[in-house]
């Protein structure tokens, strides 16, 4: 095992990370880790850089399901956690920890739906502060990476494009009426190079066949609207966070929003922030969107040199194969690794002869950094 001390001033790279959730997917997750044929399964959902415990329902908890591995070598595997709470600034980043502590303020998932997941949403960060002891909600972001070919038409269900009030919406619920839950709702065809962005509050649904990145808050708090999934059944209780269903309900986002709404509020332009020959960084949603987090890609042909600037990063490499050179060393690239860059690394070059994709995810805003 390679001493903590040593490994915060290098990117780490981290064990995949499967989750269970309520639906089957996950096949485009085992393609993108170089499987040969990928499989669908209980298991969806890839946990990047995870400081988060899963709050799966009932019998499927797990105490330490969620929380990310580092692949440091032989012996006993160490959480990221661990190495953060261990060296927390070397981590995190001064002006990070002094914000967040401990806490990461970023929760980064690769997602492959293959069925619709169910209507639901999530607690605001009031909402969450008041009611769950907890100073993060859940707005998030999906950025979408493919789409499988053997569905003609992927889309995204999100918020009301007609006015609903709360007492007919509480009808749909108590009924369990799918139908006129989704019918009230923009249905949003999506396709690769697609950003949306999801307010906490907001009720949605990913449909099936559609392949994603998603950022959040770094929580699993989910209001469960629609409550039969194939392989569960979410009791009253469990839906609603153990609260009750009046207040749960009350942080719904009921505002009626056109479809230019949706496009100019929800749907997100990426745009190129720096370039360097040939190679590119995009912000794909940056923090004048929102605080919680931020999402960037780098093209990488030649090279792109970059800066931690003093906060942690984490890194997907989606396609193509490099080489990171930092301060520590050589890390090697190639198509599927995840790591962790700790603020401590600092000025890096990336290089790649024949071209590479990475996704790079951003942690939530610190307060003395914005502008």
């Amino acid at each position: 095992m390679i001493p903590l001390a040593d490994i915060v001033r290098s990117p780490i790279p981290l064990a995949s990370n499967r989750v269970w959730r309520i639906y089957r997917g996950g096949a485009m997750i085992g393609l993108l880790h170089g499987e040969a044929e990928g499989k669908d399964s209980e298991f969806p959902e890839d946990w990047v850089g995870s400081t988060v415990q899963a709050r799966n329902p009932g019998s499927h908890y797990t105490p330490g399901e969620g929380l990310a591995l580092v692949a440091c070598g032989p012996g006993d595997p160490v959480t990221l956690k661990k190495v953060i709470e261990t060296h927390p600034e070397e981590m995190l980043g001064p002006s990070h920890v002094r914000e967040y502590g401990t806490n990461a303020a970023l929760l980064v998932k690769i997602l492959d739906a293959a069925v619709r997941l169910m209507i639901h949403a999530h607690p605001s960060k009031a909402f969450a502060g008041e009611h769950l002891g907890s100073c993060f909600g859940k707005t998030e972001a999906w950025f979408v990476l493919d789409t499988r070919p053997d569905v003609d038409d992927p889309c995204v269900l999100i918020a009301f494009r007609e006015e609903v009030s709360r007492a007919r919406y509480r009808a749909m619920l108590d009924a369990q009426d799918v139908p006129s839950m989704i019918d009230v709702m923009h249905r949003v065809p999506v396709k690769a190079g697609d950003v949306v962005y999801v307010r906490a509050g907001l009720p949605h649904a990913i449909g099936g066949g559609v392949f994603m990145v998603e950022l959040q808050e770094p929580t699993d708090f989910s209001i469960m609207l629609e409550r039969s999934a194939p392989n569960y059944h979410f009791s009253p209780g469990e839906s609603f966070l153990g609260l009750e269903q009046s207040l749960v309900l009350s942080v719904i986002d009921h505002r009626v929003y056109s479809m230019e709404d949706v496009r100019r509020e929800l749907l997100i332009r990426p745009r190129v922030i720096r370039s360097e020959g040939e190679s590119a960084e995009s912000e794909l949603l940056g923090y004048d969107t929102t605080e919680c987090f931020a999402g960037r890609s780098l093209d990488v042909r030649g090279s792109l040199t970059g800066d931690t600037e003093g906060r942690y990063f984490l890194l997907i490499v989606l396609r193509g194969e490099g080489v990171m050179v930092h301060q520590g060393g050589r890390t090697p690239l190639r198509r599927g690794m995840q790591l962790f860059v700790p603020a401590a690394v600092g000025g890096h070059e990336f290089r790649s002869r024949d071209g590479m994709t990475m996704f790079k995810s951003l942690p939530a805003q610190v307060r003395g950094d914005k502008k």
